[in-house]
């Protein structure tokens, strides 16, 4: 029937107007790339030199880098305020987001190493900042392309530093081998992981020799890298394309060959995976439950509520439980040990409300952006659980990006929004937007 209230347009979705259209300058992109690298560390240090305020050029490069991104967010909110229309929503990520630095900024009053508290809370607040503003400006797809060449980058790094200066990349594993992890470049579990999600998603169009090239790359980085944490979100984001069967041809066949071969190859994998690492260290974590253990009793002790400090708490605690560790080995504990338990919920708020939208984005939309959203969400998740940092670290990186994807996808995207529910019934037909 013409004229129903079913062929109005729904005002649920957001008019497609994007702040520009204009594509990030080379200048956008390296920056992009040096907050998602750190930059590399390229260096053995003492956890303690940085609580002693003790400089040398990697601090200096990273002063230099982290001043011009400040400088970078100053400018482009600006230019981000003037082209903000009067259609723009607000979202309860980036909200939540700045709750979170706000108490953490109070815990630098609480720790027995304020300067150094300070950076890594201001480190935090600018990544925050410009991968919203990034987002915002150059759009979700952008922001995907560039994580993408940016992982790329790094384990092309980490693959020649192997070859030419192989201290940079690896370590002794608890069996006494040597261990393809790329500690002081970058994690090679970490970005080859977040790389081939990429690949088999937004970057599932890509000629087929450069297809090849990357999977090659990334595959064998994160099959070498031994970091069981990867395999488990590699599987898990398997297993979640064989259920949902996106409109990702590439992907659906990996996943579902991936699913179909896993039981006639896992009880080898999983030999040749323990002749290389210790299997019980499973139980522990590699020490980390000890650890947790050991923080949450001195974070207990000395500072429940607001904390010890973030970053700088576990840089004087965690060497107390084990000499040879300087962080708290996971996003979550970075948290708590550092801006106590009230900084704590907020951060698990934004956690349950990306969950949320994350789900729904999974459960409605099955196209290249939704499902990498999705696929980059359990990346982060599991990373950041685990180990990994929120800021100067690419599994951060990574999380900061899906928070930006999820916030802007309405406004950018809307025939990606979430849809509302019909009050029409189940037959009502809602338009998806140009």
């Amino acid at each position: 029937m013409s004229g129903t209230a079913e062929n109005a347009p729904s005002t649920h979705l957001t008019p497609n107007i994007p702040l520009t259209d204009e594509s990030p300058s080379f200048a956008n992109k390296l920056l992009f790339f040096l907050l998602l690298s750190g930059p590399p560390k390229l260096r053995l240090r003492d956890p303690s030199a940085s609580l002693n305020d003790e400089i040398d050029w990697v601090i200096v490069l990273q002063l230099i880098v982290w001043g011009i991104a400040g400088c970078w967010v100053l400018l482009n909110y600006s230019y981000t305020r003037r082209r903000r229309t009067a259609t723009s929503q607000s979202s309860s990520l980036p909200t939540l987001s700045v709750l979170l630095i706000a108490l953490l900024s109070l815990s630098i009053f609480f720790s027995e190493a304020p300067v150094f508290c300070a950076f890594k809370v201001y480190q935090l607040a600018i990544t925050f900042a410009f991968v919203m503003l990034f987002t915002r400006r150059f759009g979700i797809n952008e922001t995907l392309q560039n994580l993408f060449l940016g992982c790329g980058i790094l384990t092309l790094a980490d693959i020649v530093a192997a070859f030419v200066m192989p201290d940079l990349v690896f370590v002794e594993s608890e069996l006494g081998s040597m261990r393809f992890r790329g500690d002081l470049i970058a994690q090679t579990g970490c970005v080859s992981v977040i790389g081939l999600i990429l690949l088999l998603t937004a970057k599932s169009d890509l000629p087929k020799k450069w297809f090849f090239f990357w999977a090659m790359t990334f595959g064998s980085v994160l099959v070498l890298s031994l970091m069981r944490t990867s395999y488990l979100v590699l599987l898990f984001v398997f297993l979640l394309a064989a259920l949902r069967r996106p409109a990702i041809p590439v992907l659906r066949r990996v996943a579902t060959i991936s699913m179909l071969a896993l039981p006639l190859v896992a009880d080898m994998l999983i030999t040749a995976l323990n002749a290389e690492r210790k299997a019980e260290d499973i139980w522990t974590l590699s020490e980390r439950v000890g650890l947790w253990s050991y923080l949450i009793d001195a974070t207990l002790d000395k500072g429940p509520y607001l904390g010890l400090g973030y970053f700088a708490a576990t840089r004087i605690y965690a060497p107390e439980f084990n000499p040879n560790l300087g962080t708290a080995h996971s996003a979550f504990m970075e948290i708590y040990v550092g801006g106590g338990f009230v900084t704590l919920i907020a951060f698990l708020l934004i956690w349950m409300v990306l969950s949320w939208k994350v789900l729904r984005l999974y459960f409605t939309r099955s196209g290249k952006t939704e499902f990498a959203i999705v696929a980059l969400f359990c990346a982060a998740l599991f990373l950041n659980a685990i180990g990994g940092e929120l800021q100067a670290d690419p599994s951060g990186f990574c999380f900061w990006c899906v928070i930006a994807a999820v916030a802007v996808l309405p406004h950018q995207h809307p025939s990606l929004a979430l849809p509302a529910p019909s009050p029409h019934g189940r037959g009502a037909s809602v338009p998806q937007g140009a």
